[in-house]
């Protein structure tokens, strides 16, 4: 009945590799083992020895077949792939307990641990690649297990014995390693340590660690967003800021006064003020962690007060919203922007809009460079994303920025067509205007390890962006040379391409909102001289 129990097992592992849609060739390679087993319950007394030598070959043949269709189909490692494989070691293990004599019997054993260190490393693979530590360090004991007995059942002489033996020991002392260099490494994320992780000086290059401050930065975004944003209906807008709201960005407190901006109550009646009113998104909305953080439109509002000695009051009211384009700012500026009565206007924007660049601007840029993946060994994922990083610069070679094609017109994209709407509703109403270009935490002369470092953020892709921005500097610029009542801002100036100064690609810390303020300050000084000397 031998036979009966060994078509059971051979069955429910087919039955398994079909329900986990393995490849055809490996379920004819299972078939043929299985031929192979019930052939020589089924030979001749006479003939054993002979179908015995032609069911090893078999065996083997199958096996092959299964493992090299498997590794060509590049599966999802998954530790469900070890049970097929281990209901095959034990329908071989059946047969080989049957062999006779010594040599025949180790013959037979062999195929089995094949088959058994087949199972276990599908289950480390497993949980490996899907992050399951649980799963991974079970596949990991069943694999130490696989090698003791390894040394048991084969006598393998002093260099395969040093052979195994150094696998334990590395099996063993890699992750006790990693948890040592995980516990010095990986100390609370909380706001009070963030500034060990948000750029590359401060992660010092760890792609993990900037991958959890990029998680936990998101959450409390969020969280912050939940208290401060609202919809808003009947709108093209994605959101609005909530009137009279109150949140928190880790440490910093975040005000919305009661007219819907960032920042202290703006006064019904603007008098003899200079009122500056500052476009933007994110970026100028201000990504604040500490109490002591300022956007760069209340830093710029300093600086004016500070320098410039003026008859008149400067204000300068923060209408940065987040997720907003140009598009979104035009939108409001009937109902929230001129009814301020602005004397001049500031936009900042940059990322938000890079979609409406034209792709014949900007042609495809290929395949970004890989992600960093977590893994239940950091020490392993850093090695495989080392690996993966070669293979792509094997592949693909230095990845440079690329220069728009000489027949694009980047006056003729959406992005230009919508400054041109901004221009002429400040022109209409006899507002000044600025616009500035936009800074990134890298550009084209940074390293390439920064660049790789800063691959993308979620959905932010380093090197597509870093094409698009100096086509945006371009509209931006060209625009105020066509209209000369519009003033072009430089921002770029010891802040585009200095990472220290972002927490993220595109976010700033407060020394790069002190410098953003300070560019903008030389951009407009000559503006500001001009109507503040006029009673």
């Amino acid at each position: 009945m031998q036979w009966l129990l060994q078509t059971l097992l051979l069955g429910c592992a087919v039955l398994l590799a079909v329900w986990l849609q393995a490849p055809w060739a490996a379920l004819g390679g299972i078939g043929l083992v299985g031929i192979a087993l019930v052939s020589l319950e089924v030979a001749p007394a006479r003939a054993r020895k002979a179908v015995e030598a032609a069911g090893l070959a078999a065996v083997w043949a199958g096996s092959i077949l299964v493992w090299v269709s498997m590794a060509l189909s590049a599966m999802t490692c998954d530790f469900l792939y070890a049970v097929p494989a281990w209901l095959i070691a034990a329908a071989i293990r059946l047969a080989q307990r049957r062999m006779a004599g010594d040599a025949a019997e180790a013959r037979w054993k062999t195929p089995v641990m094949a088959w058994l260190f087949c199972g276990g490393l599908m289950w480390l693979a497993g949980g490996y690649f899907q992050n399951q530590r649980r799963d991974f360090y079970a596949g990991l004991l069943a694999t130490l297990a696989l090698l003791i007995l390894c040394r048991v059942w084969f006598r393998l002489g002093s260099r395969g014995a040093q052979v195994v033996n150094t696998v334990i020991l590395l099996m063993v002392g890699l992750p006790a390693a990693d948890f040592v260099l995980r516990f010095h490494s990986r100390p609370p994320l909380r706001p009070e340590t963030c500034r060990l992780y948000y750029s590359y000086d401060a992660a010092k290059g760890d792609p993990e660690a900037f991958a959890r401050w990029e998680e936990y930065y998101t959450q409390e975004f969020d969280r912050m967003g939940s208290e401060v944003f609202t919809a808003a209906p009947n709108s093209p807008l994605p959101l609005r800021l909530r009137p009279n709201a109150h949140g928190f960005m880790l440490n910093c407190p975040i005000w919305i006064n009661s007219q819907g901006f960032r920042g202290p109550e703006i006064p019904p009646v603007k008098g003899n003020t200079y009122r500056i009113v500052t476009l933007g998104e994110s970026t100028t909305f201000g990504m604040t962690l500490q109490p002591g953080d300022l956007p760069w439109p209340e830093v710029l509002e300093q600086i004016i007060r500070k320098r410039l000695k003026t008859r008149r009051p400067v204000e300068v009211i923060n209408a940065g919203v987040p997720a907003y384009t140009v598009t979104d700012s035009l939108y409001r500026l009937p109902r929230d922007i001129l009814p301020l009565k602005p004397d001049l206007l500031i936009s900042y924007h940059g990322v938000n809009g890079f979609s409406m660049i034209d792709s014949t601007v900007l042609p495809p840029v290929g395949h970004p460079p890989p992600f960093y993946k977590e893994r239940p060994l950091k020490l392993a994922a850093q090695a495989e994303h080392r690996l993966r990083m070669m293979l792509f610069a094997w592949r693909a070679g230095r990845r440079h920025v690329v220069a728009a094609p000489p027949s694009a017109q980047p006056l003729k994209t959406q992005y230009a067509a919508a400054y041109r709407q901004l221009i002429q509703c400040a022109r209409t109403n006899g507002i000044r205007l600025a616009l500035a270009n936009f800074s990134m935490a890298v550009n084209a002369q940074s390293e390439q390890g920064v660049i790789d470092f800063y691959r993308g953020g979620g959905t932010r892709a380093s090197y597509g962006l870093m094409r698009a921005n100096p086509v945006h500097s371009l509209i931006v610029e060209q625009l105020a040379a066509e209209n000369p009542d519009v003033c072009f801002v430089d921002t770029h100036p010891h802040l585009d391409g200095e990472h220290e100064k972002f927490i993220d690609l595109i976010h700033l810390t407060q020394e790069g909102r002190q410098q953003l303020a300070e560019n903008m300050f030389a951009g407009i000084r000559k503006i500001l001289v001009q109507d503040l000397s006029q009673p």
